[in-house]
């Protein structure tokens, strides 16, 4: 199974854009959640099912959460308000942002995307 983790920089790159969809016209401020937005990009791109999608979805409300964790004390009520609003964003608008499909993409659906946007 293909991780993040895993990715090179040039293929963060190409599947990422941080926070907001990518392509969408809506492009909400990073503060702090720059990686887990990166980290989302990414499971919305493997895609699949449903239940992958909530299951995206609500690992990424998770490290929004801890990301707050690092923050100053007086900005966390603050954080912990963007990062609810961002949860609630991808559950009710990030469906079309997300692949539905058999399976879960790999590495060879990347090289191949990567290769037809080069080519």
């Amino acid at each position: 199974m293909l991780k993040y983790k895993d990715l090179t920089k040039e293929q963060k790159d190409f599947i990422c854009n941080s926070c907001g969809g990518k392509g969408g016209w809506i492009k909400p401020p990073d503060f702090i959640f720059k990686a887990s937005c990166n980290h989302h990009d990414f499971r919305y791109w493997r895609g699949a099912t449903e239940d992958d999608r909530r299951l995206a979805d609500k690992e990424f409300y998770g490290w929004t959460r801890a990301d707050i964790e690092d923050a100053k004390w007086y900005l966390k009520a603050y954080y912990h308000v963007w990062a609810f609003t961002y949860f609630q964003f991808v559950r009710f608008g990030g469906r079309k942002y997300f692949y539905y499909g058999e399976k879960p993409k790999e590495l060879d659906d990347l090289i191949r995307e990567m290769a037809a946007k080069i080519g």
